[in-house]
């Protein structure tokens, strides 16, 4: 294997090298400070796809407006009228409102609204945005790398998924580290060939944070992913070098105990076939290889492994200015860059700042700090990168190491000459840009129950929220199969009020929709909204007859009507005279008196109100109202007698028979002076009757009702056994 140096800087912008042996030696750390000056770099391009940005304080057009609870219902009606005002809806389960005012005049008009006695308060509808998830750990704001990968607004998508494992092959990890040690599995020395990965120079320890120290504990620095779980390998002694045979061998058993995804901040410039297997297994295995470029940028710039071998993603570094760093190494097989820093001392802010083991190892030989302290170089910038590979499995675990690549490099910002170039690979990382990315479709959200019991035209349709959705569509019809169906609703809310519905059936269903595509359909919900009440028409009976027509308007989306009638004006013992789906009723042998009328129209949803009512004067009838007995018909056969008592001055008795109780096209059956009739072979069903007195000048009411009932029997033809 061919000579190596492992280049670190010290408190001078000079080199020290370290002594020359056969080793594979680390991608440490610094890149050659003071190296002269490299090629000239553009201004960063704009960072895609950005959080939606803040349009003003609230929206155009629109107040908030609730009034005083004394303020009557009927009276607030009118209130925004006079304002220029327009009630638009009512927020969900609320009486709060939102109003329509001319754009320009919000703050005017809340102000006027405010001074008025009868509103409880009036305000813009204010706008509100995302606020990126900032960790709460100290030293965060030292951590320049997050804002310019956007992971506080990726961090707003996932933190991370603890099922997911981080392998990093390095120099090992302190393995009591207040920001580390609750998030490490089993990890392995071949080095010292035990189970204890402890490190001893502190390189894999601060790589180790830049990928996943654990976040929001109030403690140290924040990991690109906040939940993945850390498998230390020591292949690199406590010098900072190895041998292949040692990285060769963490790669396979990392892989094989189930990590997800290898970090290798680390490299040589000679090629080994033995690498390159376990790599490809690894990535076979699904397992995704990430490693350093290199930090020997140099004119003859050495192509340094295991970032030049195949199914591998390599990383080159960026500085605070999103330029590349001088001493990152490039060529044909840099996928991607991430910041990764540029010092020009010791504990210089423009370094990563990440944790340091909490005991001395061979760095502060150096001058570096114990716990935590910047270093820079392309072992820096891969971890970057490793993290969002993890994050990304936890947004979507199905995704394979080549998929996870393509996603990386797809979403990078192009930072260099237009497209792919071997400074920067396919551009500096996105957090926010990939995770984004993979936001799946949403699932059908699920529509709730409509609460319409009063069956008005104004009520609430909602659903619950559904993950990932940005946006829902609401469609009513007015039938099941939504063969008329209107789109009635398009925005980010998650209930829409109805209100100024007319009589008839609705039908709702929505989907929710991101940028991944839509959902499907959600269940179905219905509500009814019952019809208006008819208008009874004057009765036209000037003669005060006994018979007259009780006649009412049509009722929109009515079913039937039910038309009541009563003695007095207030209707306190009425009697259903009707109930059907004519719109006229045809009253005969009323009895004299004032009689009052009144209908309501109904569908499935309900009943309308009661119609005004209507009355008219019936004379007395000399004659009196038989009272017709109770028929019997226990044995339900089609034989019955029908008996009715005499009345003083009759001459003769009409009986009408009919198939419904409201006499509705009744059939005369008998007329005669007999107070008996004998029924027989009458057909199966519920028979009604009713009877009335008549003389040579006059006819009496009709009397009672009574019913009978016929069994309608199936007889088998009889069959005789041959």
């Amino acid at each position: 294997m061919n000579l190596w140096q492992n280049e670190h800087h010290l408190t001078n912008p000079g080199r020290v090298r370290l002594p020359t042996v056969l080793w594979l030696a680390l991608v440490l750390l610094l890149g050659m400070l003071g190296a002269g000056s490299l090629h000239a770099q553009t201004a960063a391009a704009p960072l895609w796809p950005v959080p939606p940005a803040t349009a003003g304080e609230f929206k155009a057009g629109e107040l908030l407006v609730q009034f005083r609870p004394e303020m009557p219902a009927g009276l607030a009606a009118a209130v925004p009228a006079e304002y220029g005002a327009a009630h638009e809806r009512y927020l969900y389960r609320s009486s709060v409102a939102l109003w329509r005012v001319p754009a320009g005049q919000e703050l005017a008009i809340a102000a006027q609204l405010n001074a008025d006695p009868r509103i409880a308060f009036a305000e813009p509808n204010y706008r509100y945005t995302v606020l990126d998830t900032i960790p709460n750990d100290p030293q965060f704001s030292r951590q320049w790398a997050h804002p310019i990968m956007q992971s506080p607004a990726g961090w707003d998508l996932t933190v991370g998924n603890s099922g997911i494992t981080l392998a990093v092959i390095d120099t090992g990890i302190d393995l009591n580290h207040p920001d580390l040690a609750g998030r490490l599995v089993p990890g392995y020395d071949f080095v010292d060939n035990d189970s204890v990965p402890r490190d001893g120079f502190g390189h894999g320890t601060h790589v180790a944070g830049i990928a996943a120290a654990i976040t929001n504990n109030g403690t140290g620095v924040a990991g690109v992913d906040w939940l993945a779980r850390i498998m230390p390998i020591r292949s690199l002694d406590d010098q900072g070098s190895g041998y292949s045979s040692d990285v060769t061998d963490g790669i396979v058993w990392a892989y094989t105990q189930g990590a997800d995804v290898l970090n290798l901040s680390l490299g040589g410039p000679d090629y080994s076939q033995a690498m390159q297997n376990a790599v490809n297994s690894a990535h076979a295995a699904g397992t995704l290889v990430v490693a350093a470029m290199g930090n020997s940028r140099t004119e003859g710039n050495p192509t340094n492994y295991p970032a030049g071998l195949n199914n591998v993603l390599a990383v080159s570094a960026t500085t605070r200015t999103d330029q590349y760093a001088y001493y990152s190494q490039y060529g044909p097989h840099n996928d991607v860059a991430a910041p990764g820093g540029q010092m020009y001392s010791l504990h210089d802010s423009n370094g990563i700042y990440s944790t340091l083991p909490t005991y001395y190892v061979f760095l502060n030989g150096y001058g570096y700090s114990q716990n935590y302290d910047y270093l820079q170089g392309t072992s820096m910038a891969a971890p970057q990168v490793a993290g969002l590979a993890t994050l990304l499995l936890a947004m979507n675990p199905a995704l394979s190491p080549d998929q996870v690549q393509a996603v990386i490099q797809a979403t990078a910002v192009d930072l260099g000459p237009a497209g792919w170039d071997p400074d920067y690979g396919h551009g500096r990382i996105n957090i926010y840009a990939a995770l984004f990315s993979q936001i799946p479709a949403p699932a059908p959200p699920n529509l709730l129950p409509i609460d319409n019991a009063d069956g008005d035209g104004s009520y609430l349709v909602d659903w619950q929220a559904s993950p990932w959705a940005t946006l829902y569509e609401l469609e009513e019809a007015t039938n099941p199969g939504f063969t008329d169906a209107a789109v009635v609703y398009s925005g980010a809310a998650t209930e829409l009020a109805r209100t100024g519905r007319g009589p008839g059936s609705y039908f709702y269903r929505v989907r929710a929709q991101n940028q991944a595509g839509s959902s499907g359909w959600s269940n179905i919900q219905a509500t009814t909204v019952v019809p208006n009440a008819p208008t009874l028409l004057a009765i036209s009976n000037g003669g005060q007859n006994d018979a007259y027509q009780v006649s009412w308007t049509a009722a929109l989306a009515a079913s039937g009507y039910l038309l009541q009638e009563d003695d007095n004006a207030g209707f306190s013992s009425p009697t259903t005279r009707y109930m059907g789906s004519a719109q006229a009723y045809q009253v005969t042998g009323q009895p004299g008196g004032t009689w009052y009328y009144r209908v309501q129209a109904y569908n499935q949803g309900g009943s309308s109100p009661w119609s005004s009512s209507q009355s008219t004067m019936v004379a007395a009838s000399s004659l009196a109202s038989p009272v017709l007995a109770a028929i019997d018909n226990g044995d339900g056969d089609g034989a019955y007698t029908l008996d009715w008592s005499a009345v003083g001055g009759a001459t003769g008795y009409i009986v009408e028979q009919s198939a419904n109780p409201f006499f509705v096209q009744p059939t005369q059956v008998y007329s005669g002076t007999a107070t008996t009739l004998a029924v027989t072979d009458q057909p199966g069903g519920t028979w009604h009757y009713r009877v009335r007195a008549v003389s040579a000048s006059d006819a009496g009411p009709w009397s009672n009702v009574r019913a009978a009932v016929v069994t309608a029997y199936q007889y088998l033809p009889w069959l005789q056994r041959p």
